[in-house]
């Protein structure tokens, strides 16, 4: 269970007319409770709350005292059709005696172990579900996917409204508000029947705050979005700058680390930067409906495409060092290889705004850039990075260590293509443009000290070169190990298969035998095929499934 869950005193239960359990909620102090607008409405998404109170049992509280309670004004989000909105936010006739309330936080989803308490029908005294967090999904991506394991308890009429805690802190990340509904051929439900499949959906913290900015006040953890992205900016937002953070961040431009020079503020590309942190965040994002303003027709990035904007201005490497580990994980250390399933993934994107302007520019690069750099092929991890002027030391730097991180990458590369290649046909050559790169870099290096005024052109272009060759470098290496791997699986498999006919005295089986032969030889007979090799191996082993079912039935 998570910390001290099943004792807090914030859990509810929302009562319809008739004393019937519509739903769950949560106390977020002594005159509120939370909970899902459809729990309240029947479920019919009306679009106006409901005329009447409704009863709320306090289940945490001594005694579990009943009160009723309306909706409060400005405080009703209806679902929407695609799958937005659902909230409400109740005032109790009667304040609550005492707290603690629900301790909302703001924290990374993916990944995450939580606990649900929910008042399904005949377990009106609540009934404790474990679920996973997935990904982010729904209209907006207002939405986190929530996977429990299908031989469990699962989320079920009754949970809408129900707290989703944090296994580890205890901290309230979300709130239920829809189940998968097998029954009805599949569709995305709200609060519907018991499900095969463990799939439900949370509103998360952020996005609470997003529709009712009320609570803001009343939730921990920083935001995804420093502050100083907020800050009002009459500059107008440059379009072609806008248009290339919208297709970096949207993955439609092949690269894994963007950087940016003169973006200093007052420039376009500084408010197109900003626009692109806000525009993507769940929590800040501007509201729908009438055009926010005149630059609603320009570019920006999907919302939730990226995980962590900060902003480096005057700030120490201690302190963005502990903003980005807080939010994202540790900034060096990513182990290599998959992960295992119980792994939190790494973060996807972030933005590091205004690193030449930080307190310790030199520190930052070195501490906390460079570390995540490194990661940044092999996890897919795209990365915005700012200069407000053209910090040529700075951005050599860098450059100098991914092109020593392209040749360690293409050393290991051709360490897998000798292992692959006897192996597997067509085992894909590892490009060498280290070598290259490195007289780039040392004519940059030379540029730099003569005053050339061509440095800031080259310089980008040869960012743009080794951003393009450490990613298909890294993808040459994953092809590669990962033909290794299946070549491996596919001969153990056959190895198992040829254990098995021996046992049942089949090895000289002479309808058995071409298949044997034929899958065998694709292993020692050179470099073999692995889609001929694989075939070859299901269709022995699918034959000697057979005879050995057949010899049974004879017997």
């Amino acid at each position: 269970m998570a910390v001290n869950h099943g004792n807090e005193p914030w859990p509810a239960r929302i009562r319809g007319p008739h004393g019937e359990v519509l739903g769950a909620g949560l106390a977020v102090d002594d005159r509120h409770v939370l909970t899902c607008a459809h729990v309240i409405a029947g479920g019919d998404g009306a679009a106006d709350p409901p005329a009447g109170p409704v009863d709320v049992d306090l289940v945490g509280q001594p005694g579990a005292p009943t009160t009723s309670a309306r909706v409060l004004p400005d405080c009703w989000v209806p679902p929407t059709v695609d799958g937005r909105g659902d909230l409400a936010l109740l005032e109790l006739a009667t304040p609550l005696p005492h707290g603690p309330f629900a301790p909302l936080r703001r924290l990374r989803s993916w990944g995450r172990r939580v606990v649900i308490c929910g008042y399904p029908q005949t377990l009106e005294q609540g009934a404790y579900v474990r679920a996973r967090l997935r990904g982010r999904s729904g209209a907006g991506r207002e939405r986190v996917q929530m996977d429990s394991p299908a031989t469990g308890p699962q989320v079920v009429q009754g949970f809408s409204g129900a707290a989703v805690v944090d296994e580890v802190t205890g901290h309230v990340v979300g709130m239920v508000v829809s189940t998968y509904d097998d029954a009805e051929g599949g569709r995305e439900a709200v609060a519907v029947g018991a499900p095969a499949s463990g799939l439900s959906w949370m509103i998360p913290v952020e996005t609470i705050v997003h529709h009712l900015p009320s609570l803001r006040d009343r939730v921990s953890g920083e935001p995804s979005v420093d502050l100083d992205f907020l800050l009002p900016d009459p500059t107008p937002v440059d379009p072609s700058t806008a248009r290339r953070i919208a297709d970096f961040f949207g993955h439609r431009l092949p690269a894994n680390v963007l950087v940016m020079v003169t973006v200093h503020p007052g420039s376009g590309a500084a408010a197109a930067v900003r626009r692109a942190a806000v525009r993507s965040s769940r929590e800040f994002r501007p509201s729908g409906g009438p055009a926010a303003g005149p630059d609603d027709d320009i570019a920006a990035p999907p919302i939730g495409s990226i995980d962590l904007a900060v902003d480096a201005a005057g700030r120490s490497t201690g302190d963005l060092s502990q903003r980005i580990a807080d939010w994202s994980g540790p900034a060096g250390g990513a182990p290599a290889g998959p992960r295992p399933d119980d792994a939190e993934p790494p973060p996807r994107a972030l933005i590091i705004n205004n690193i030449d302007a930080a307190a310790e520019p030199e520190k930052l690069l070195t501490e906390v850039v460079l570390p995540l750099v490194d990661q940044a092929p092999a996890r897919d991890l795209r990365m915005l990075l700012t200069f407000r002027g053209e910090s040529v030391p700075l951005r050599t730097a860098l450059l100098a260590h991914r092109v020593a991180a392209l040749r360690s990458t293409e050393d290991a590369a051709r360490a897998a293509y000798r292992v692959v290649a006897p192996l597997v046909a067509d085992a894909p050559p590892v490009p060498a443009r280290a070598i290259r790169l490195r007289v780039r870099l040392t004519a940059l290096r030379a540029a730099a000290s003569q005053g050339d005024a061509s440095l800031p052109g080259r310089l980008a272009d040869t960012e743009r070169t080794t951003d393009r060759a450490l990613r298909e470098a890294e993808s040459v290496r994953q092809r590669l190990v990962a033909m290794r791997d299946h070549w491996a699986e596919l001969r153990g498999r056959l190895d198992a298969f040829l254990a098995m006919a021996v046992r049942h005295g089949l090895s000289e089986d002479p309808g058995l035998g071409p298949g044997q032969r034929r899958a065998h030889g694709l292993f020692v007979d050179g470099p073999c095929d692995l889609a001929a090799a694989e075939a070859a191996v299901r269709e022995y082993g699918e034959a000697l499934l057979g005879r050995i079912e057949a010899g049974r039935g004879a017997a």
